[in-house]
C-alpha cells in the first residue's frame, strides 16, 4: 500500500505540486546544477570502478543516479537470487532486473542507486569489492 501512495505522490505528482516544484527549480542558480552533476559523475565513476573491480560489468549511464551491472556470472538462477547473493555477501542491496524488464534476456542485471550520502556510498563501494574474493 505504501508503494501505491508513493507512486501517486512521487511518480505521478499532482499538477499543483509540479507547478510549485517547477517554480523552485527555476529559482536555483546554474552553479547548483553544475555542482550536482559533478557530484553524481564522481559517484557514478566510483561505483562503476568498484563493480568492475568486483568482477561485475557495469553499464555506465550517461545521465542517471543508478547503474546496471551484469551479474550473469554470480550464483543463482534469477536476477533476484543474484541480488540476494550480493546482499548476503556484502550487505549492499540492489534491485533485480525483472523489476525493469518484461522479457528476461540472455544476460542478467541488477541496479544500484548511487544517490546516497557520501559515507554510506563509499562504504557500499568498499563492500561490493568483497565479491572479487568470491568470484
Amino acid at each position: 500500500m505504501i508503494g501505491y501512495y508513493n507512486d501517486l505522490i512521487y511518480v505521478c505528482a499532482p499538477a499543483p505540486l509540479q507547478l510549485g516544484v517547477a517554480k523552485g527549480i527555476r529559482q536555483l542558480q546554474p552553479e547548483y546544477y553544475l555542482s550536482l552533476s559533478r557530484k553524481y559523475e564522481i559517484k557514478r565513476d566510483m561505483i562503476c570502478e568498484s563493480l568492475d573491480k568486483a568482477g561485475l560489468k557495469p553499464c555506465v549511464p550517461e545521465g542517471a543516479y543508478y547503474v546496471l551491472a551484469e551479474v550473469t556470472n554470480l550464483p543463482g538462477k534469477t536476477s533476484k537470487d543474484k541480488a540476494m547473493f550480493i546482499l548476503s555477501k556484502t550487505g549492499v542491496a540492489c534491485v533485480p532486473d525483472d523489476a525493469f524488464f518484461h522479457q528476461p534476456g540472455e544476460k542478467q542485471f541488477v541496479r544500484f542507486c548511487f544517490a546516497k550520502e557520501d559515507v554510506v556510498f563509499e562504504d557500499a563501494c568498499r563492500r561490493l569489492m568483497r565479491l572479487k574474493k568470491i568470484l
